[in-house]
């Protein structure tokens, strides 16, 4: 049916005002989908400017009709680059992304060659039935059609990505500890189970360190709780220091009690980054005025390492023997690793 009625309607409404309205189209368009991506006040002021100038120089300058044909052209070549450009640099890729590259490419070529076939014939119509306006009248009307579905589709993308991100951060807050930023009890549950079975399967050892900040209640009675958790920032961060590795995963047991677990890892191996980590925590030099041990902060430490090769080498008699290790370490003294 449009196309029956070309060549019937004047230039001045289907030439100056159907190519104004149609430019603006676009920009209202690819203004829509790049605004999924980008904020929108940048793109407005640039495709506002886009169409103003096309409209003064459309309006002052297009006075033939191969004038009309190569100046709307251009003007929506340029519309539609501007938006493949927007896709190629944008980081984000996908399949939906690159399609409509292609579309917008392609659709950029056609305007392109039709631009430069008006620009170099005067005989060029813009009413006329030829393939190539036919052609071009065709896919300028569906491009904008798959441009608003290309809108939902992005949108539909984009919440997917912010619901995937959305519920990473979630899981991140369900395994973290709020205050020490390191992992939480259940993070360190899951780990120890997943490191004992993995341990099992390959027949490696796999080492526990329980750790516990010495008369940390005197601590915390003697300077306020403020200043506690604050000491606990502060030796969280320290232990940070001594395991690097990506498979060594240090948590916040509870209270003032972490643990370690480290794949891989002998008895010597786990005894020596005990002994390390006590000694950075001594070399803190926290004050502690009410400690029984010294006039800063303490650890003890209690180190276990085994190759879970038996059934019953499971979660709780991980636990168990740290913790029995950890227990003497306090009854010798405290501010020691004890490792049998």
């Amino acid at each position: 049916m449009l196309l029956a009625m070309r060549g019937k309607i004047p230039d001045v409404l289907s030439a100056h005002v159907g190519n104004s309205l149609l430019l603006i189209g676009f920009a209202l368009e690819a203004l829509a989908i790049i605004s999924v991506e980008k904020p929108r006040k940048r793109w407005e002021t640039y495709y506002a400017i886009v169409v103003v100038v096309f409209i003064f120089v459309f309006w002052t300058f297009a006075k033939q009709p191969n004038e009309y044909v190569y100046i709307s052209s251009a003007f929506a070549a340029l519309m539609f680059l501007s938006v493949t450009i927007f896709f190629v640099r944008d980081s984000r890729k996908s399949v939906l992304r690159y399609s409509l590259s292609a579309i917008y490419t392609v659709s950029c070529l056609i305007l392109l060659v039709r631009s430069t076939n008006a620009f170099l014939h005067a005989d060029y119509k813009l009413m006329s039935n030829e393939f190539s306006q036919n052609l071009t009248f065709l896919s300028t009307y569906l491009l904008m059609i798959i441009s608003g579905s290309s809108f939902l589709l992005l949108q539909r993308e984009r919440m997917d990505e912010l619901l995937r991100g959305a519920n990473q951060e979630l899981d991140q807050l369900a395994h973290i500890d709020g205050l020490t930023n390191l992992a939480n009890r259940r993070k360190f549950s899951e780990n120890l189970t997943y490191g004992i079975s993995e341990s099992r399967r390959r027949a490696e050892p796999l080492a526990l360190i329980m750790a516990d900040i010495d008369f940390f209640k005197k601590y915390n009675d003697y300077y306020g709780h403020v200043h506690g958790d604050r000491c606990l920032v502060q030796v969280a961060q320290e232990l940070k220091q001594h395991c690097r590795r990506s498979t060594d995963l240090i948590s916040r047991y509870g209270g003032e009690e972490f643990a370690i677990v480290l794949m891989n890892t002998d008895i010597t191996e786990a005894s020596r980054i005990a002994e390390s980590v006590r000694k950075g925590i001594q070399n803190l030099s926290i004050p502690h005025a009410d400690s029984d041990v010294g006039d800063c902060v303490t650890l003890s430490l209690g180190v276990f390492s085994a190759i879970p090769d038996l059934d019953e080498h499971d979660y709780d008699w991980y636990i168990i023997e740290a913790d029995r290790r950890l227990y003497h370490a306090k009854r010798a003294g405290r501010n020691q690793c004890v490792c049998a």
